[in-house]
């Protein structure tokens, strides 16, 4: 199964989508995430730095970024265990094409 894995800054919730202003971004990664989780074959996880902090820890390529690059590195963007994208959400272009799958066009 092909996986893709975002290590995403401290977030208020495990999507980032509550609060008086949500980034569009989160909204996004959460709706692809959900066409994701119906598509046989791949898998996408979301690990939050203040909710899932020893995710940052096991995982040595995204500890070591963090150390050389600080913060401003994240979201990282890991699939099949190499940092694939790095700074930034990925686009749904990148996932389609990181999961080798295609997204449904209501997903913005």
């Amino acid at each position: 199964m092909k996986k893709l894995a975002l290590y995403e800054t401290a977030l208020c919730c495990s999507t980032g989508v509550c609060g008086p202003s949500v980034d569009d971004n989160l909204i996004r990664i959460t709706a692809v995430m959900q066409q994701v989780k119906k598509t046989d074959g791949v898998m996408m996880v979301r690990y939050n730095l203040a909710q899932n902090p020893n995710a940052f820890i096991r995982n040595e390529q995204v500890r070591q970024m963090l150390q050389d690059k600080g913060a401003d590195c994240l979201p990282i963007t890991v699939v099949e265990e190499q940092i694939v994208h790095f700074g930034s959400y990925p686009t749904n272009e990148k996932i389609e094409a990181f999961l080798a799958i295609e997204l449904h066009e209501e997903v913005n």
